[in-house]
């Protein structure tokens, strides 16, 4: 059954504040066998709201609304919700006790303004916020079929009044939907999209979508089944495509980064990485393998050097020699430091060519039976040529050690 999410506030649309509720509901609906097919953001306007309503009604079987329940002049939901389906505003007795009561609890006299909190329209019933002082509202209509719940824009309170009033209050939806995540890492997205065929074809079943980002190529695979044994035989077989289809590409299940891969791999084996870094990568491997103590436990060394004069004063950035003096600090690395492996990355610097700039840099990635080096230099801002040549440096690794066992 297909629903939407509406997000409320001028906030919102100007760029003030993001919207994080909309991502949140559209996963828990998604879990529980609804389609969200739309997501609606729209300002505090009277008119322009009261159009969505109707309009959001005669689309969808449930219709999810955060946001302008608030006591200020431009909280305007519960209004334009009763203009929409033609009812009048009426207070909620129940609801007004529990906001009088907030404010009793914190030593403070309500004032009179945050009596509109407690009206809804007419049709609908006030939905207990046990963590603010604004209720929600849940209407049910008949013509068109439609469920309309509305929730605080505030994400804990409407997190909470989801998951405890809400969830239980909706139709049941009869449809199974289980998605999964697969990562990748080797291929463009438009290389990867021509190995993969139709299976990403639109209106598919299952369902997978291409997602790219700093060279990682995300793959959700969305399965919709009337039992949960047939929505994981159909996961089943598009991931098994997938597999034979682009290979040693496929670095994980799940929503893993190339780093947790990478450093389970060497705890498993215990074995020992060192890192040097320059402005190629600028410390970003070091970063993510200390993020857990866990992971950390895997590095003998790591240092960055800032500056080709800071490790090597008679390279220049951008010299040619750069490969083979990062291979002769890894042989003394290892030594020094009892390491496995080491990756090591050059100093970057900017080629301008016309109108083009491009960043050019190096990896090298060196152990046992292992020497290997990759040449990062591409196009685009300093942040994704960094991400993108750490994720190379890794990925060699990866590849290398995947062989080995």
């Amino acid at each position: 059954m297909k629903a939407e999410i509406i997000a409320i506030g001028s906030e919102l649309t100007c760029g003030a504040r993001l919207d994080t509720n909309s991502q949140w509901l559209s996963s828990e609906l998604e879990g529980r066998g609804w389609t969200v097919h739309r997501h609606t953001t729209i300002a505090d306007d009277h008119d322009g709201m009261v159009r969505v309503f109707r309009e959001a009604a005669q689309r969808s079987r449930l219709v999810l609304v955060t946001g302008g329940l608030g006591p200020t002049l431009d909280d305007i939901t519960r209004d334009t919700l009763a203009a929409a389906f033609e009812q009048p505003l009426v207070q909620d007795d129940e609801a007004l006790a529990h906001i009088e009561a907030m404010f009793v609890s914190r030593g403070r006299t309500m004032p009179e303004r945050n009596k509109v909190q407690a009206l809804r329209p007419q049709g609908a019933m006030a939905v207990h916020n046990a963590h603010g002082t604004a209720p929600g509202i849940l209407m049910h209509l008949e013509d068109p079929a439609c469920t309309i719940g509305v929730m605080p824009g505030v994400p804990a309170e409407m997190k909470l009044m989801f998951t405890e009033q809400i969830v239980d209050a909706l139709p049941r939806s009869r449809q199974v939907v289980r998605r999964s995540l697969i990562r990748t890492f080797g291929y463009g997205e438009s290389d990867a999209e021509r190995l993969l065929g139709d299976l990403t074809a639109r209106g598919r079943n299952p369902e997978v979508g291409i997602t790219a980002s700093q060279a990682v190529i995300s793959l959700s695979i969305t399965s919709r089944a009337d039992t949960e044994s047939e929505c994981e035989r159909l996961t089943a077989a598009a991931r098994d495509t997938i597999y034979q289809r682009l290979g040693s590409a496929v670095y994980a299940d799940g929503n893993l980064e190339l780093y947790d891969v990478v450093a389970r791999q060497l705890l498993d084996r215990n074995f020992r990485l060192a890192l040097l870094e320059g402005p190629t990568t600028g410390g970003l491997i070091s970063q993510w393998l200390t993020e857990r103590t866990d992971y950390a436990a895997c590095l003998s060394f790591s240092r960055m050097f800032p500056t080709p004069q800071s490790i090597s004063p008679e390279l220049t950035a951008d010299g040619g020699l750069w490969r083979e003096h990062l291979r002769k600090q890894a042989d003394r690395i290892i030594d020094e430091q009892q390491a496995d492996y080491v990756v090591l990355s050059s100093p970057s610097y900017v080629v301008q060519d016309g109108r083009i700039r491009k960043q050019n840099g190096c990896v090298v990635v060196v152990g046992r039976n292992l020497d290997e080096d990759y040449d990062v230099s591409m196009t685009g801002n300093l942040a994704i040529f960094r991400n993108r040549a750490a994720r190379h440096a890794l990925n060699i690794l990866r590849l290398h050690l995947e062989s080995q066992s």
